[in-house]
């Protein structure tokens, strides 16, 4: 599968990778990272392919929580060998923040996680693995917007709110337009 997989991406063409499957490599929701095996085994085994091959984002469920990393690369292990070396951007990628994350092109560039597993029902959690930025209990959905050459992101709650933002800005910063407003009311944190 794994052989599959990075001979799959080496022949992508497209700008933009996104992968997404059902086990988070990062999580502490209602499931944590560090303890089940399989949820270990795809940070050991399946994280060091993605990333060799500049994938953008990864979403995943199992987790029934809404959590999202800063921009990374390189961390496989156990949540306490999560260091400053393994961030890319450790800033909040929100465009009126830190502003978004900038990503090279090419392997190894910084990979956003998301884990958006509670568009159904919640979970809990204590939602503080070191590798996410943001963790919060809230019904919702995760909503991908492309560019050329910007991802922009938005967690969208049950009531219509944007509760998490985030982009990621790929090659070329100066050429970029920042994009439309959403027509959302964005609000950040669980107030």
């Amino acid at each position: 599968m794994l052989e599959w997989l990075a001979a799959d991406l080496a022949a992508t063409t497209q700008r933009w990778i996104v992968v997404y499957f059902h086990h988070p490599p990062y999580t502490r929701g209602s499931h944590d990272s560090d303890r089940e095996l399989q949820l270990r085994e795809m940070r050991a085994w399946v994280m060091p392919v993605l990333e060799a091959h500049g994938v953008d984002l990864v979403l995943a469920g199992h987790s029934h929580s809404y959590e999202r990393s800063y921009l990374v690369d390189g961390h496989y292990g156990h949540s306490s060998t999560f260091s400053p070396s393994h961030l890319v951007d450790g800033g909040d990628g929100r465009p009126e923040g830190d502003g978004p994350y900038r990503k090279g092109l090419g392997a190894h560039r910084g990979t956003v996680y998301a884990v958006a597993g509670s568009s159904a029902r919640l979970g809990g959690g204590r939602l503080d693995h070191p590798v996410m930025a943001v963790g919060m209990n809230r019904l919702g959905s995760l909503a991908l917007d492309f560019t050329a050459r910007r991802l922009d992101a938005y967690f969208v709650d049950d009531l219509g709110v944007v509760r998490d933002h985030f982009a990621i800005v790929k090659g070329a910063v100066e050429l970029v337009l920042p994009p439309p407003p959403p027509k959302l009311k964005v609000v950040t944190g669980e107030g």
